[in-house]
Parts: structure tokens; C-alpha cells; sequence
């Protein structure tokens, strides 16, 4: 008898949405393009982009994200452009609009999305003492591309205060985003601070970091510095599309069939489906809204890219929505694991555990399955299979459960 972790949890290829740029209230592009210009001497569009994205917007975005069972990431961007943090307030908006927000993304937004921030401004590197950018005026996607690696301890900091104002606030992060280029080089150097960082303020033993993009037939979902004596490791997600909704800017162009042709055959997520890669979609949050209220270039082509994938795969066969923290935590639970067999008994060491393990057992004619002295439940179909059930599939046997302890028996008869 042979058996291995799947590397996807219940053998479905994850999909996940993540959303940058985001934050409470403000439009982070208005200020970003703004104050880009004057940095750089350029004038690239910024006057009438709005300065705000309304929370009406947002809630609605939320709500039909949780009936459609869309998951992902949702950057909250903790102090945007320099001009406050969130958990002392934005000036430019009441305390009453402020928590109004924050009790929305809370009960709402959170529910689908992992909170991450995208490092404290997502323009000017600040001053952790008075929050105001440095005498340099250097930005974080920029100049922090390459990160100072004598400053070690300053960028521990930096993310941790981060990560710290988003706790403060209601919003634990799960892990952080890069605004840009930021953390590029070294990239085990990021990694590394990540980790301490989260850690410090949520204690959370795998957190995770998005900051690039995989544009080839294979989709990673790394693991850095795993230690399987404590359990702890560093995720890392990839985004696997481009934007094609919107874009940073908010005003770009957005196409359904880059995402997925009306036959459901092209485009770049039948591809990752078909090779059973991870089908991560970045977005900017700037493109939902678009321009005004009555545009919403993003939120239409999203609506319009989840009929498909709903048509593509009807039954829930094939594909599963995940927020990215349920994928990078179940990539560190399988790297970590180790996994033996002994005649009927599968003996599991799992350093890091996580909702729908999945097994595959091949080379055994299979009647039931126990997990310790519970039985699982067979189901006749891939549609059926969930944690706590087994399903034959030809040659081969999967099956999914929720590991309560380290150690882990699975018997088969």
C-alpha cells in the first residue's frame, strides 16, 4: 500500500482573489499618483480619480463575495500615503465613518478575505516615531525593492508595526503584502523578517507574503525556513494571472476572456485548472470601483469571470475557493509532514495541521477508513468528497479529515 499528502487540499485546484492597494475609505491612488508626480516629475493621471471608494461600495462587494463563496486577500493598507494611521484616525474623514467602516470589513470582509497589510503607507517610507516620511523621501516599492540588509532590525519593526496598527484596529493580519517591488532582493531576507515580524504580534506560526507573480505553466506555493520542531515556517503565495481588471491605475482596461473564453476553454485559469496549478487572480481594488459608483470595470468582469468558472465546473468537482492563508498553511502542513506506512496503518507526524488533509492510498482494496477510533464516511462522488469521508476513484482512494493532534493514525480495512 502507497500513500502520499495531496498536494491540494480534497484534490481540488485552489482559487483565490487577491485585492492590493486597498484600505479603509480612501482611494490610496489618488494621493499615490499624485505624489508620484511630484517625485518624478511626471503627470500621469490623477485629478480626477476619486478620493474615495464608499463603504456602500464595499459592503456590497463583500456581501456578494460571501454569497458566491469568493475567497482571497484583502490588503488594508494601515496608514495610507502618510496621511494618518487607522487606528487614530484619517483626517479626512469622522470617527463615526471611520468605525463604521472598520465594523464592516470586520464582519464582512474578513469573513472571505485574509487581512494583510501592504506595509504601513505604500508610498513614502515613514519615521516609526512620529509617522512622517524621511528626510530621503524614499518610497517603500522603490528604494525598499532592495532592502537594507544592515537595517535588519528597523525592517523587523517596520512590518511588525504594520501588522501591529491592523491588530489594533480588529483586523489581525494573517500575513503581509509587498506595495510594489517591495522585498525583491533578498527575497530569504523578506522571508525572513516576515515571519519574526507576524509572529511578534499575532503569534501566528506559518504566516505568509505575496509579492510576485508566476507566469508559467507551474504555480509554486514555497515554504521558507521550516522548522519542524516548533511547527513554524514562512508561506509564500504567487499570484498566477495578471490584472485584468482594472489594473492599479483603477482605469485600465479589463477583460473576462483573458481570465476565461465564454466557450470555457481559454484563457489563462482554464489552463491552470487543466494542469491543476493554484488559480491565484490578482487585482487591484482601485478597479472594482473604477471611476465612479456607476463604473465598476472590475466588479463586472469579476461577476462575469465567476459565471464562467461556475459553468466550468459545475458540481465544485474540480476547483474549491480558498483564501490564500488556507493555501500557504496547507503547503507548510504537507512540506512538513512526514508520513510512513505500517501494513493497514498510516502513521502521520504533522508539525502543522490543517483543515481537509488529504491522503491518497494506492495498492489496497479499501472497505473503511479510521482515523484514531473515528470512522469516515464513504461517498460515491468527487462532488461528495469533504472532510471526515473517503471516495474510490478507480485505482486510488482519497481520503480527507481534520487532524486534531501531531501525531495521527489512519487505519485501513
Amino acid at each position: 500500500m502507497q500513500a502520499e499528502i495531496m498536494r491540494h487540499a480534497l484534490d481540488r485546484v485552489p482559487l483565490s482573489l487577491i485585492i492590493d492597494d486597498s484600505t479603509l475609505l480612501v482611494n490610496l491612488n489618488y494621493f499615490f499618483i499624485r505624489d508620484r508626480n511630484i517625485a518624478t516629475g511626471e503627470n500621469q493621471r490623477w485629478e480626477d480619480i476619486p478620493v474615495v471608494h464608499p463603504e456602500s461600495f464595499t459592503r456590497e462587494f463583500a456581501e456578494w463575495c460571501i454569497e458566491n463563496g469568493i475567497k482571497g486577500k484583502f490588503s488594508v493598507v494601515p496608514c495610507p500615503a502618510a496621511l494618518g494611521r487607522i487606528d487614530q484616525g484619517l483626517p479626512l474623514f469622522s470617527k463615526a465613518q471611520q468605525e463604521s467602516w472598520l465594523k464592516m470589513c470586520r464582519e464582512l470582509i474578513h469573513k472571505a478575505f485574509d487581512i494583510t497589510p501592504e506595509m504601513i503607507t505604500h508610498t513614502f517610507v515613514v519615521d516609526l516615531k512620529n509617522f512622517q516620511p524621511l528626510e530621503s523621501r524614499i518610497w517603500e516599492q522603490y528604494e525598499w525593492a532592495r532592502l537594507p540588509v544592515d537595517q535588519e532590525e528597523l525592517l523587523i519593526e517596520y512590518i511588525a508595526t504594520a501588522c501591529r496598527i491592523l491588530h489594533n484596529v480588529g483586523l489581525t493580519p494573517e500575513g503581509v503584502t509587498s506595495p510594489g517591488g517591495f522585498g525583491g532582493h533578498p527575497l530569504e531576507l523578506y522571508a525572513k523578517i516576515t515571519g519574526i515580524a507576524v509572529r511578534e504580534v499575532t503569534g501566528n506560526p506559518t504566516p505568509y507574503f505575496f509579492k510576485r507573480f508566476a507566469g508559467g505553466d507551474t504555480v509554486e506555493v514555497p515554504v521558507w525556513y521550516p522548522d519542524r520542531d516548533n511547527g513554524t515556517a514562512v508561506g509564500e503565495i504567487l499570484a498566477s494571472t495578471d490584472d485584468w481588471t482594472g489594473s492599479w491605475t483603477g482605469y485600465d482596461k479589463v477583460s473576462v476572456d483573458k481570465y476565461i473564453t465564454s466557450d470555457l476553454q481559454g484563457g489563462r485559469l482554464p489552463a491552470l485548472i487543466n494542469a491543476g496549478e493554484p488559480a491565484v487572480l490578482c487585482s487591484h481594488w482601485q478597479g472594482f470601483y473604477g471611476m465612479h459608483n456607476d463604473d465598476r470595470r472590475g466588479f463586472n468582469t469579476l461577476k462575469a469571470v465567476v459565471h464562467r468558472l461556475k459553468q466550468l465546473d459545475p458540481n465544485g468537482e474540480k476547483t474549491q475557493w480558498r483564501k490564500c492563508s488556507e493555501i500557504t498553511n496547507y503547503s507548510c502542513a504537507k512540506k512538513m509532514a512526514n508520513i510512513s506506512v505500517d501494513g493497514n496503518f498510516i502513521n502521520l507526524d504533522l508539525p502543522v495541521l490543517v483543515p481537509d488533509l488529504t491522503l491518497r492510498v494506492k495498492g489496497a482494496e479499501i472497505k473503511g477508513v479510521f482515523v484514531g477510533e473515528n470512522p469516515l464516511k464513504p461517498v460515491n462522488s468527487r462532488s461528495a468528497f469533504k472532510s471526515g469521508t473517503f471516495f474510490i476513484d478507480g485505482d486510488q482512494t482519497l481520503i480527507a479529515f481534520d487532524p486534531k493532534e501531531r501525531k495521527v493514525t489512519v487505519k485501513i480495512v
